[in-house]
């Protein structure tokens, strides 16, 4: 009994670290909650770096630093480290170079609950912006900074993230 109230926990912390994580993929630490106080870029660093590992090239921590401040003119290895989250996350895979919609609506969805009809015009949207990419990392990079536009233009509240 006490080995599954365990496991129970590390489930729900390994969810709520996915969640983070995914976030982090998608639009910076847009999960942090204004009133709540937020979360510094070294903690969202810290909680994503071991994501990381599996990456290759695998990013430096000024590359994960880069994709959490959501740097517009980020360096390749940085945008391709996304990609390589998105694809830990099934957000997008190997051999596509869109978001997959479905699984990126239910992720804005955990974090922006009864959004999802502008969720989901947001993935569309900044699919379709992107189609003619043909770098993975540069359209990974690219549909997360439409989607952060996008999203703030559509009154989603995501703080800014300072350095």
């Amino acid at each position: 009994m006490m080995q599954c109230s365990r496991m129970t926990t590390t489930l729900k912390m390994t969810n709520l670290l996915l969640a983070v994580a995914c976030a982090a993929v998608l639009m910076g630490s847009a999960t942090a909650d204004e009133e709540e106080g937020s979360m510094t870029v070294d903690e969202v660093v810290e909680l994503i770096e071991p994501f990381g590992e599996a990456c290759t090239p695998k990013p430096s921590r000024e590359n994960i630093v880069e994709m959490v401040l959501n740097k517009e003119d980020a360096k390749h290895e940085t945008k391709c480290f996304r990609h390589c989250m998105l694809e830990q996350f099934e957000l997008m895979t190997e051999d596509q170079l869109q978001y997959n919609e479905d699984k990126t609506v239910d992720m804005i969805n955990m974090m922006f609950p009864d959004r999802e009809d502008d969720g989901r015009r947001i993935v569309k949207t900044c699919n379709e912006e992107l189609k003619a990419e043909q770098d993975k990392c540069e359209a990974a990079h690219g549909i997360a900074m439409c989607m952060l536009r996008e999203m703030r233009s559509s009154g989603f509240k995501i703080p800014e993230i300072k350095e």
